[in-house]
């Protein structure tokens, strides 16, 4: 039998793979992230499900209560999403500061035509 806070879980996650779902369909969101996000949302879910699969994460983490071990869980999910973010941002700084240049390299070009 499901306790309260598993069905808390449970509509809770199911209501953030809406939003994904929906952020992608507007546009909001691409797909090589939602892919991410979704992954994500399904091993949350999954652990939200199956408490016997939550305590087994906790007894191979050396963790004594399997909410802590869930806890865990999601800080370095969190923190492997956040790096991946990082990621992300640094690759767009890059192409912004050649754009940048580039613009630069052109009005100086027009500049000198005039």
């Amino acid at each position: 039998m499901m306790g309260l806070v598993q069905i808390i879980s449970i509509c809770g996650n199911s209501l953030f793979l809406l939003l994904i779902l929906y952020a992608v369909y507007r546009g909001k969101l691409s797909e090589a992230y939602a892919i991410l996000w979704i992954a994500v949302a399904v091993v949350i879910l999954t652990v939200s499900v199956s408490s016997a699969l939550l305590e087994l994460c906790a007894a191979l983490l050396g963790i004594k209560t399997p909410a802590f071990a869930l806890l865990a869980c999601l800080v370095m999910g969190l923190l492997l999403l956040s790096f991946q973010i990082t990621v992300v941002i640094s690759g767009q700084n890059r192409k912004i500061d050649r754009l940048t240049q580039e613009i630069a390299l052109l009005r100086e070009e027009l500049n000198s035509k005039k």
